[in-house]
């Protein structure tokens, strides 16, 4: 488990650390994209259901579905207020609708860490079941 904290908190280290260097933290922060992912990901768990690893990689999908959709909302939000043929409102709107294609794959990478290693776990305790039966 050791190796998977690790893991986890290098990977978000690695990402924290890009950003951190070529740009200020603020471009990449956005509460209404970020609460779009969270909240549309937890919902898709919960309503695909299963056990707790298969809500948590659910969770994962969903993020990145969620961060996809958020995305085309961005685009129609731009194109149908004419923000596509501005140039100094296009990078920025651009950007932000990104921000939710970016964040959905940030959770979706850190989640498929923790799921591989509980599947891993979880079939190491099977496997020693049977070795003790």
């Amino acid at each position: 488990m050791i190796s998977l904290f690790t893991g986890v908190i290098l990977l978000i280290g690695l990402i924290v650390g890009t950003i951190l260097t070529i740009s200020d933290v603020n471009m990449f922060l956005d509460a209404p994209s970020l609460l779009l992912v969270v909240v549309g990901a937890l919902l898709y768990s919960f309503a695909a259901g299963g056990d707790t690893i298969d809500k948590l990689d659910n969770f994962g999908f969903g993020a990145v579905r969620m961060g996809w959709i958020g995305f085309i909302i961005g685009i129609i939000f731009m194109a149908s207020n004419n923000m596509i043929f501005s140039e100094e409102v296009f990078g920025p709107a651009f950007g932000v609708a990104l921000l939710t294609v970016l964040y959905g794959y940030f959770f979706q990478i850190i989640i498929n860490m923790i799921v591989y290693r509980l599947e891993i776990n979880k079939f190491d305790d099977e496997l020693n079941e049977e070795d003790e039966k």
